[in-house]
């Protein structure tokens, strides 16, 4: 009784049950942790009769704009789509960022401040954050050193800087507010205690 295999109909529902456990998974994970992507698995082809994707290989369909993992997730589900607000549908930022100040060359103490400065052609409030460099070409925020400061094409904020071990390879990330979309890097400067 528990060995014999399920009649054909029966395992393709079952197929069929499980790829939309799966995408309902998926677009329920990335909702949760705030992602914008949906990953959605579906057979390399067309419905022919035959369970699962050829060679056991799916095909990946990604869409990248907010909301869309609530509406995936409500599709699956066979409900109807919830409605997009006109803020879902906001196109990302654009424009460039450049970081004129702090000079290179110049150290800065930990606890101490500082003036940043920048040009901004997004429109964009943009926050500040200290970063440091981790090797390998790769870095790591550190800390908000200044919060939405402003949206005009130039912009300056005083930073202070948080108590950090003293180093030599420390940057600020000026970047537009909440997304970062658009984000540009000052030079690298040494903290000292």
């Amino acid at each position: 009784m528990f060995g014999s295999p399920l009649p054909r109909g029966n395992e393709e529902t079952m197929c069929r049950a499980t790829s939309m456990a799966t995408n309902l998974a998926v677009a329920v994970a990335t909702t949760a942790v705030g992602c914008m992507l949906v990953i959605s698995l579906a057979p390399s082809r067309p419905d022919t009769g035959k369970s699962g994707p050829a060679a056991g290989r799916a095909m990946a369909a990604t869409v990248g704009h907010a909301g869309s993992a609530a509406r995936a997730a409500t599709s699956a589900l066979g409900a109807p789509a919830a409605s997009a607000g006109p803020e879902e549908f906001a196109s990302p930022p654009t424009g460039r960022i450049e970081v004129t100040a702090p000079e290179p060359g110049v150290d800065y103490k930990a606890n101490g401040s500082f003036a940043v400065t920048w040009n901004n052609s997004t429109g964009e409030e943009v926050d500040i954050w200290l970063r440091t460099a981790t090797g390998h070409g790769e870095s790591e925020r550190v800390a908000l050193v200044a919060t939405k400061a402003g949206a005009g094409p130039s912009g300056e904020a005083l930073v202070t800087l948080p108590r950090v071990p003293p180093g030599k390879r420390y940057f600020l990330e000026v970047a537009t507010a909440g997304d970062g979309a658009v984000r540009a890097f000052s030079r690298t400067f040494a903290i000292t205690n």
